[in-house]
């Protein structure tokens, strides 16, 4: 009877091209309900009846980074761990360094299978990491179709858009990295938490606008040019500066990633003039083109409006929020500690934003008056070296982004600030002395990093391997270099 059924088989070829497609559909089909089945009763077990869910979608600072405690537990703190009459569970979802993809998919997840007896809220504050280029050129046919298929028919499923992932992570794969793009996840991350019964409270987002974007070069061939305004305005000679800079930035192409930087000098210098409404200008300008961007557009703030109204959703205003607690209207370091991260005052103020929103929308009220943010960061027990390493990573950051031939006085400054706090609160921290030399003698250099000083920064301290202690041999080396370039 076998030997028959195959023999047939193999007469009809269509046949078995036929039993192939149903047995790979059934088996695919298999793997998704089983993979779902194991989400459920993880939900199931690790859900907590009678308490009041609070979940948290976004990048690196939802996470809280530098520091190690997040928004949502600071807005539990805030409420003293309790909410609308229950206990206040918080379930962080964010997922740091990663766009909005990867945010909508973990969520999509976790938020299906949530016990819906349990009255929930899903703050969402995420966009830095996006990445999104300010190219106009038209997307490779494969880009577009790979992106295609995962909106389309990936998207469906738990199972297989998580493998995907996976592999987009493992061989550095980012696809299409647009404002469309971000608000088609963003949309796919409200209508789960909707979907779900919790209730979706977005928030635009803040960035520090005093800090000048990356030019990621040190090949720039209008460097001398540049320096000719910088030092005018040095001198305070802001008319003269803004002259010699916006006849650079006149004469290059709206492509050009040096056109950014000029917009930025062309807006500190009219903030010193003055004229803060013509600054601000510049400074969003700045942020919708930066080349290389580590903080959201403008563009993307409107976005979340935009959805705030279409799904009738709270909003909670950050970036207006930021801007009304800055000198001037321009965010700074009194509320971020480098290019999109907060620091202390600034998480507590977004916290405290968040945590007002709920009160108004659910009657409560905040118990825990908390207004002094080392009640929350400056927690007595804590080692000097974990309390200093927000600092450093923020100082070290600053570094990172700051390649380039043209003057970053700016992005310096902070870095000097970050690294002698670390200095002051570790007692002399080897990776402190070596950030706050670099910065220090950058700035006698005309407030650039030599390119080779920069090349082995990178080379020694690459990333977040500046998190990783420094030996006394490592020290000894970077002293020896370093001495080389402080000489007068």
């Amino acid at each position: 009877m076998r030997k028959k059924f195959l023999r047939r088989l193999r007469a009809q070829p269509a046949a078995v091209f036929l039993l192939v497609i149903l047995c790979s559909v059934a088996a695919v089909l298999s793997a998704e309900g089983a993979y779902r089945l194991t989400l459920f009763v993880q939900a199931r077990a690790g859900s907590r009846p009678g308490v009041f869910e609070l979940y948290a979608v976004g990048d690196s600072s939802m996470l809280g980074l530098p520091f190690s405690i997040s928004p949502p537990e600071i807005v539990s703190m805030l409420f003293s761990g309790r909410f609308a009459g229950r206990e206040l569970r918080v379930l962080n979802l964010a997922e740091g360094g990663n766009s909005m993809y990867t945010q909508a998919l973990k969520a999509l997840r976790t938020l299906k299978y949530r016990d819906k007896k349990n009255p929930a809220v899903v703050l969402i504050y995420g966009g830095h990491a996006e990445n999104i280029s300010v190219l106009s050129r038209r997307r490779p046919l494969f880009l577009r179709l790979c992106e295609t298929f995962k909106r389309r028919i990936l998207l469906h499923s738990f199972l297989f858009s998580r493998i995907v992932f996976s592999l987009e992570r493992t061989f550095l794969f980012y696809g299409i990295r647009d404002l469309d793009h971000y608000e088609f996840y963003l949309r796919k991350t409200i209508e789960a938490a909707l979907k779900s019964g919790a209730l979706p409270v977005i928030a635009t987002l803040g960035s520090n606008i005093e800090q000048e974007p990356s030019v990621n070069n040190y090949n720039v061939m209008t460097a001398g040019e540049v320096g000719k305004g910088f030092r005018a305005e040095s001198r305070g000679e802001y008319a003269k500066a803004l002259a010699q800079y916006t006849g650079l930035y006149e004469g290059l192409s709206p492509a050009d990633y040096l056109r950014p930087y000029l917009a930025y000098r062309i807006g500190r210098c009219l903030e010193f003039m003055g004229d803060a409404a013509a600054a601000r200008v510049r400074f969003l300008e700045v942020l919708e083109n930066d080349p290389f961007p580590l903080r959201a557009k403008p563009s993307q703030n409107a976005i979340i409006r935009r959805l705030a109204g279409e799904y009738s959703i709270p909003l909670v205003d950050a970036e207006k929020m930021f801007a009304e607690h800055s000198a001037g209207g321009f965010p700074g370091e009194e509320s971020f500690m480098d290019l999109m991260h907060p620091n202390a005052a600034g998480y507590l103020l977004l916290a405290r934003a968040f945590a007002d929103r709920l009160a108004t929308l659910f009657r409560d009220t905040i118990r825990n008056d908390i207004h002094d943010p080392a009640v929350i960061f400056d927690s007595p027990g804590g080692d000097s070296l974990s309390r200093a390493g927000p600092y450093l990573c923020a100082g070290a950051c600053l570094l990172w982004s700051s390649q380039s031939a043209v003057p970053v006085p700016d992005c310096l400054k902070l870095a000097e600030k970050n690294f002698r706090t670390a200095m002051s609160i570790s007692g002399g921290d080897y990776r402190a002395r070596v950030g706050l030399r670099i910065a220090v003698l950058s700035k006698k250099n005309q407030y650039v990093i030599p390119e080779e000083v920069y090349n082995w920064f990178q080379t020694k301290r690459p990333h977040y391997v500046f998190r990783r202690p420094m030996s006394n041999k490592e020290y000894e080396e970077a002293d020896a270099f370093l001495a080389g370039w402080e000489k007068p």
